[in-house]
């Protein structure tokens, strides 16, 4: 017996023991989900599944995301700041009064489009559950920050596990329908939070602590809410379509996608558990030792969860009817379909762990708001149409292209080491001139939207490009950015490799190929430059980016122009695109001759007074130029082929 429970102990590991209460915890909210089904029904799931998201929501807005800002401000630069405990608790408890006082105001508007089943003073009375909610949440991160897993797990378990007696003991009291309901989560949050914050202060969670600070509570709230972002885009995207599908088709067809949706989400326990443990490790660690752990585990854990995917795809035709009855089968095909969004997850919770601990949370905030303009875009054409087989749908195609763009900022922060070398100037005295914080927040915000839309269509663009070059499809140049300051842009290959030319591409340029021809003419070739305006090295409407050579060619008195972040498009793209001549002996001459002095000065003109509207109507004007460019190419062809067509007939009935 001794060597068993040695064999046993040596076995457990944080990440098992997290992975084990979270099994615990998601076996114990399915129990709940089919006691509250077998009694109401799936429209009692559908508002039980609201009642445990909405007021979760709302406190983790309103506190600034204070949960996820937690174990970085425990367990990183700043633990042994005395501040930082008191200005926890104090956050939690301004918080806590602030979500209640929203909830109850916003009860009208909770009725109408939500809960439209329950009466409007128990929809109100969930108020207390909002602010309840965030001393549990709290205190989850609290243990999590300190080193005390094992008080984080019971609490993960407890918030889960205790509404089943509580809602047993309602049922045999006979208060019965959603009454019972609400009133079970409310006493399975209060036994929680006082289980976690009594072992809290049992620690000693607040021995040697000062009084609460406002610096260092703008500093946390700050951090937690460029986190809590994501964290919400996250949930967004994997909740908006429970609130889209309670919207439009009610609380029956939520029931039957809650059920899908909880089945799927089996598997991710494992990102879970990843981010859970490794989240204060990675805060704790070195930045060189964290990010050579990260990559290792990122493997690992993402073939976890791709293993683990096709099994449970194939067992929920037997399990999710069996466990919840004939009315629920369709909730099988909506599994299926998460699961194949859900396989790679492992490495996105030890990518997003990594972010967090590195202080990056902003990043994983850009990687959901991705999935999210997915989500958002697809559930609306979707779910209209195919209920919850399209909100399936929707979040698969969420969850792959959140993985993916973690994995492109994963890769950017662990290049960006302290010790790589700075490039220098290839031009030098210009003074850097930043696009303004408007312009900037313009930026992310089309390139994401553009992005998250548009990546199907650039795989297909990508694949062409690879077979019609044989190179890899994305082509990688150095330019000269802000400042003179040299950088690598991105565009999707349109040439062929291995001939020579000049600088500067002429339309009938020989190594342009045919599907190249294509892209240039839509401008389908620039979209890559989006992941550049993403990292702050472009801009969308600005001058465009030189080759390192070219620039080296510009006169003295027209170099100010480099000390401005070049752009996506600009007053240049309309006016003085494809005008260089065939035939030229010297192409690069003619154009630092005769075109450069043109260009630079309405690059300069706009860049004299960027203003939004500018902006606006520059990107408004590219897009109509390059739309009439194409219909003026298609109209040619169709009238040239025309033609063919009628010389062809004449000369037969000749």
């Amino acid at each position: 017996m001794s060597t068993f429970m040695s064999l046993a102990r040596r076995a457990r590991h944080p990440f098992t023991d997290n992975v084990a209460v979270l099994a615990g915890s998601m076996a114990a909210l399915g129990l709940a989900t089919l006691w509250v089904a077998r009694v109401g029904g799936p429209a009692a799931v559908g508002d039980y599944a609201l009642l445990r998201m909405l007021p979760w929501l709302l406190a983790v807005i309103v506190s600034g995301g204070l949960a996820g800002s937690l174990a970085y401000f425990l367990a990183g630069p700043t633990r042994d700041d005395r501040a930082v405990r008191s200005t926890v608790i104090a956050i939690a408890m301004i918080a806590a009064v602030a979500g209640a006082f929203l909830w109850v105001i916003g009860t009208p508007v909770l009725h109408r489009f939500f809960l439209k089943d329950l009466p409007s003073g128990l929809i109100s009375f969930v108020a207390v559950r909002v602010g309840l909610r965030l001393f549990v949440i709290t205190g989850k991160g609290a243990a999590q920050g300190t080193g005390d897993l094992v008080g984080s797990n019971r609490t993960i378990l407890f918030e889960e596990v205790l509404f089943l007696p509580g809602y047993g003991l309602l049922l045999a009291l006979h208060v019965g329908g959603m009454t019972a309901v609400i009133a079970a989560l409310i006493l399975a949050d209060v036994a929680t939070a006082l289980a976690a914050w009594t072992r809290l202060f049992r620690r000693g969670f607040l021995v040697a602590a000062s009084g609460p600070s406002w610096r260092m509570a703008r500093r946390i709230v700050a951090f937690g809410s460029r986190g809590q972002l994501g964290s919400l885009l996250g949930l967004l995207n994997l909740r908006f379509d429970f609130v889209f599908l309670a919207a439009i088709a009610g609380p029956a067809v939520l029931g039957i996608y809650a059920v899908a949706s909880k089945y799927a989400e089996i598997l991710r326990l494992v990102p879970i558990a990843a981010y859970w443990v490794l989240y204060p490790r990675f805060a704790r660690s070195d930045a060189a030792v964290a990010a050579a752990s990260s990559r290792r585990l990122m493997l690992r854990a993402g073939a976890v969860t791709a293993v683990i995917a096709l099994p449970l795809a194939l067992a929920a035709g037997a399990v999710v009817p069996t466990l919840f009855g004939h009315p629920f089968a369709g909730a099988v095909l909506p599994a299926q379909i998460l699961f194949i969004g859900l396989a790679p997850e492992g490495a996105a919770g030890v990518i997003t762990a990594f972010l967090y601990g590195r202080g990056r949370p902003g990043l994983n905030s850009l990687a959901a708001g991705t999935g999210l303009i997915v989500t958002v875009v697809l559930d609306v054409i979707l779910i209209p149409r195919l209920g919850a087989v399209g909100a399936a749908i929707a979040s698969s195609a969420a969850y792959l292209t959140t993985t993916i763009t973690l994995v492109a900022w994963y890769r950017h922060v662990t290049r960006s080491t302290p010790y790589r070398k700075v490039p220098q100037p290839v031009i030098e005295g210009l003074d850097r001139v930043d696009p303004s914080r408007k312009r900037r927040a313009l930026d992310i915000i089309v390139a994401l939207l553009t992005l998250g839309l548009s990546w199907p269509l650039l795989l297909v663009i990508a694949a062409a490009s690879r077979i019609s070059t044989h190179e890899s499809p994305v082509y990688r140049q150095i330019r000269v950015g802000e400042g003179g300051v040299p950088f690598t842009m991105y565009k999707f290959r349109s040439m062929r490799c291995g001939l020579d030319g000049p600088e500067v591409t002429t339309p009938g340029d020989q190594r342009i190929t045919r599907f190249g021809a294509v892209l240039r003419l839509t401008s389908l070739d620039e979209v890559p430059q989006l992941i550049n305006v993403l990292r702050g090295e472009m801009t969308l409407v600005g001058p465009r980016p030189e080759t390192v050579a070219l620039a080296l060619r510009y006169p003295v008195h027209l170099r100010a122009v480099f000390s401005y972040r070049p752009g996506l498009s600009g007053p240049v793209h309309m006016s003085l695109r494809d005008v260089v001549p065939d035939g030229l002996e010297d192409v690069e001459d003619y154009y630092v001759s005769e075109l450069l002095p043109k260009r630079v000065e309405l690059d300069m003109g706009y860049l004299a007074n960027p203003t939004l509207g500018s902006t606006f109507g520059l990107m408004l004007a590219t897009t109509s130029y390059v739309f009439s460019r194409l219909l003026s190419k298609l109209t040619a062809r169709s009238r040239h082929r025309r033609r063919l067509l009628a010389g062809l007939k004449s000369t037969t009935l000749q």
